[in-house]
Formats: structure tokens, C-alpha cells, sequence
């Protein structure tokens, strides 16, 4: 396994302007907790909320509605996860069992009446098969809609995959099948039709064995692992041997517990922390960090984030409420609506080039030194290339980028 530590400049005293924040808590509107530990669009405009209080619909403008155990069909008001399915269908996972909301018609499923591994969901995420998966402190459930694949630490588990623990709390699932895994203690598991491997404090020297939120970047297949111990993490490359990046305190990112995490449209990482409010990581590694002092956000202590198709991110926190954050395109001038971007940069050995997606067909691109000296040039087709920098010397470049639309031009920094 390699490890790869980013050594960035933390920007981590960003300016209120720039920012539109709005807050919701128990004085302006029904929430009926402050604590709101889960978000998810309903694709309409709306947001479904849940809070350690029952669960609530909010159109994102003054119309709320209310759900709660006595009078509608939750088995319990404390909500840890929601994910919505292709038929629009709103699942919800509480400690007290899963439930799905299909209109005004409700659906419980609990250990007396399923194979649910327990009544405790705390992770969801419905897949692009529309396949529900659970993430229990009994195991991993997978329902099909007609029947439940369990995962757990038993040779029982589903198709002979044997987990390194049972006690598993979030998940996520790519395209092409394969499942990112966190747990808790237990380290991080790749799981796919075929085979399961996993990495630990204990086999493999990996960052932490918890994970509290797992996601793919949608475009390159990454994996993003939010830990509440060794900060945010970042795969590229293959599960097995690929290289690792890390977010922690040693370069001064506010953090090194991590509570969620969310990828919005420009694909930053918005993430939350346990006592310093939320932070975007940006395509170049640097990040931003918005707290009570620096910005509207209404507590430091977030449990919940979203980063919405209309570019809002909706944070859920402890003591706060429910708060939006809309932000101008140049705030803190670090990442435009649009544009090609270099990962890792600073790099070694190679690096990854996602281009702007106005750049349609053939994208040429040169390489050259700052003083004008062309060092590398090619072509590529699709929406990204590998770069490779071996023979470079150290130092700083210009990656030249464009078609006959317009161009780019990346500062790129190669390290030795």
C-alpha cells in the first residue's frame, strides 16, 4: 500500500462575503430537533431531514410537514440515514428498524418480520440497480426488492464473502459494482461479486478502522473515506495498491475527525467535523473551512451534509438546526463553475487531467517548463488522462490544455 501526504497552504480564515447563509431551528420553523443527522433531495426541489425527533419534508421555501412514531409510520423518531430510489421512494433508517415512505403508504422492515441483520440501520445507499443497502451493527444487507443478501463475519455470510467484522456504518457503490465498505473498528472493505478484501490498522497500516462516510467520485471512480480519527482520505487507482491521500492536522486542516461527507456538481468535497464546523476541499487539494466566527453557519458541530444538484449545500448540525449555504462562484477564488483540473498537484511519478467538460471530442494538450520550453505534447479523447511525469525534473510547469473553443492553461508543480 502506498501512503501519499498532501502538504498544502490551509485556507482556513475564509471571508463571510461572498456567502448566503439561512438557518432553520426550532424557533423559525417545526424542526423538531435541532439535531438533524440526515439529508437527501427529494427531487422536486425539496429536502428530506432527519433528526434525532422524527423525520420532516421542507420545499426548500415555507411548507413543512412533520412525521413522528405516534402518528405515522415510523418505528422510531431517531433517523441515522435517508436515501431516495429511482421510483422516488424515500427509505429511512432509524435505531429503531429500516422503513420505506412510498407516497402515504409506509413499510417497515424490522428483525421480527425481515432478515434485517438489526433494528439499528445507520447507513443507506441505493445503488444504480436500485438495490437498498444497510449498514447495521449485525452485518450489511443488501435488498433486491425481492430478496436480502447479508454480509457479515460468519461463514454464512452472502456468497461465501466473509467480512473482517459484522459491526459495518456506512457504504457506497459504484456503477460498475463494486462496494466500498466502513465500519466500525473494523477497518475498510472493497467488496465485489467475487472477492473481499479489506485494510486495517492491523493488516495493512491503514489510517483508522472506522469510517463514518464513504463516497466514489463519479467521474474517476475514487474513493473518498471520511474517518473520525486520521482525518479525510482520498484513493486513486486500484483498490489493491492504489495511492492514498490524506487530510489531516499535520497540514493544518481543522480537522482530524470527520463526521460526513458529500460531493457536489463541480465535484469538491464538502465535509463535516466534530467541533470545527464544515470544510470544502477543492480539485487542487486545498480547502476552506467554515465555522460560527467566519460564516453563518449556526454551529461547529455538523452531523449532516448535502450538497444539493442546484449547487446549496444543506448542513445538518447538533445544536444549530438546519442550515443553506448558497455561495457566489468566486468565493475565496479558488475553484470556477467550470474548468479542467490536475490531481495530485503537487505530483510525483504521474498525475491525473479531468477536463472541462466544454471541452467535447479531441482535447490536445502540451507540457512545458515555465520559461516556454515544450516537454511533453499529445491528444486524448473523453473526459480525463493520466499524465505521466517520469524524467521530469522537480519544479513548476504549465499544462496547456484546449481545442478550437478555447484553452487552458494549469500551473502543475512535480516533486522529486
Amino acid at each position: 500500500m502506498r501512503f501519499h501526504l498532501l502538504f498544502l497552504l490551509a485556507l482556513a480564515t475564509l471571508s463571510s462575503v461572498g456567502q448566503a447563509w439561512q438557518v432553520w431551528d426550532m424557533d423559525n420553523s417545526p424542526l423538531p430537533s435541532t439535531t438533524v443527522k440526515a439529508l437527501v433531495e427529494d427531487g422536486q426541489g425539496g429536502l428530506w431531514i432527519g433528526t434525532d425527533w422524527g423525520l420532516c419534508h421542507f420545499d426548500g421555501e415555507d411548507a413543512w410537514e412533520v412525521f413522528q412514531q405516534a402518528e405515522g409510520g415510523l418505528p422510531g423518531n431517531d433517523i441515522n440515514a435517508l436515501a431516495r430510489d429511482g421510483q422516488g421512494r424515500i427509505w429511512v433508517a432509524t435505531t429503531a428498524g429500516l422503513v420505506v415512505k412510498d407516497g402515504a403508504l409506509w413499510t417497515a422492515y424490522t428483525t421480527t418480520n425481515s432478515p434485517i441483520p438489526e433494528d439499528e440501520a445507520r447507513g443507506l445507499f441505493v445503488d444504480h440497480l436500485d438495490r437498498v443497502w444497510i449498514a447495521t451493527s449485525g452485518g450489511l444487507a443488501c435488498f433486491t426488492g425481492t430478496a436480502w443478501n447479508i454480509y457479515n463475519a460468519t461463514p454464512e455470510s452472502y456468497n461465501g464473502l466473509v467480512l473482517n467484522t459484522g459491526n459495518t456504518r456506512c457504504v457506497a457503490v459504484r456503477p460498475d459494482g463494486l462496494v466500498c465498505l466502513g465500519t466500525f473498528n473494523g477497518g475498510l472493505h472493497f467488496i465485489t461479486d467475487a472477492s473481499v478484501h479489506f485494510l486495517s490498522t492491523f493488516t495493512t497500516g491503514f489510517f483508522d478502522n472506522t469510517a463514518t462516510g464513504v463516497l466514489f467520485d463519479p467521474l474517476t471512480g475514487d474513493r473518498w473515506v471520511a474517518t473520525p480519527s486520521a482525518g479525510l482520505l482520498r484513493q486513486q487507482g486500484p483498490t489493491q495498491g492504489g495511492v492514498w491521500y490524506q487530510w489531516n492536522s499535520s497540514i493544518a486542516f481543522p480537522s482530524n475527525g470527520i463526521t460526513c461527507l458529500d460531493m457536489d456538481p463541480q465535484r469538491r468535497v464538502w465535509c463535516g467535523t466534530q467541533i470545527f464546523g464544515l470544510v470544502r476541499v477543492d480539485l487542487d487539494g486545498s480547502f476552506d473551512q467554515f465555522n460560527e466566527v467566519n460564516s453563518g453557519l449556526p454551529d461547529d458541530e455538523v452531523r449532516s451534509v448535502l450538497a444539493a444538484g442546484d449547487g446549496a449545500v444543506w448542513v445538518g448540525t447538533t445544536y444549530g438546526g438546519l442550515a443553506r449555504l448558497t455561495e457566489d462562484v468566486g468565493i475565496g477564488d479558488s475553484v470556477p463553475a467550470l474548468g479542467s483540473s490536475v490531481f495530485p498537484n503537487p505530483a510525483q511519478g504521474s498525475t491525473t487531467v479531468v477536463f472541462d467538460p466544454r471541452h467535447s471530442g479531441n482535447v490536445y494538450w502540451r507540457l512545458h517548463t515555465v520559461d516556454g520550453n515544450l516537454v511533453q505534447k499529445g491528444s486524448a479523447i473523453g473526459t480525463g488522462y493520466v499524465l505521466s511525469l517520469s524524467g521530469l525534473a522537480a519544479g513548476p510547469y504549465l499544462l496547456t490544455a484546449g481545442n478550437d473553443a478555447f484553452v487552458e492553461v494549469i500551473r502543475l508543480l512535480v516533486e522529486e
